[in-house]
């Protein structure tokens, strides 16, 4: 795990009705799965499972396919694993949400402004954690954009 990925899991650990994942292994499953993605995150407050993805690198190339596919690669295979575990998983809500470069950021949220269940997050906002929207005396540490909340 790079410093990165590091600063990514303090910010995802800090409210506590979040359980968080590193490198959750989502095996294949004929077409589905296959992935390991950096982080998953289970949300008890919003009912909802994240899968996050960290990228320091310059091309975000590589990280936007990976979304692209976020349903066959992702959300299927999940909502298969965690409905055996649980009925109460099936009326989950599945999310991705990436961290990447600041000057990243914007490109990015253009790309996957019409995923509704996609948010982009600038690195800068976690690994300078000073930034952060304090309110009610704890981070408001999101995991979704707030123009996509309440959206599938």
């Amino acid at each position: 795990m790079d410093q990165f990925e590091e600063a990514v899991l303090r910010y995802l650990c800090g409210p506590p009705e979040r359980f968080v994942s590193a490198q959750f292994n989502i095996p294949y499953d004929g077409s589905k799965g296959g992935s390991c993605p950096d982080f998953l995150v289970l949300d008890f407050s919003s009912s909802t499972v994240y899968v996050v993805e960290v990228t320091s690198a310059a091309d975000k190339k590589n990280i936007l396919s990976r979304v692209d596919e976020r349903k066959s690669r992702w959300f299927e295979p999940l909502q298969d694993h965690f409905s055996k575990l649980s009925p109460i998983f099936e009326e989950w809500e599945y999310h991705v949400t990436i961290f990447v470069r600041k000057e990243e950021c914007d490109a990015a949220r253009k790309r996957l402004h019409d995923f509704p269940d996609v948010s982009v997050f600038s690195l800068d906002e976690v690994v300078f954690s000073w930034n952060w929207n304090w309110q009610g005396g704890r981070p408001s540490n999101p995991l979704r954009e707030t123009s996509k909340i309440g959206k599938r």
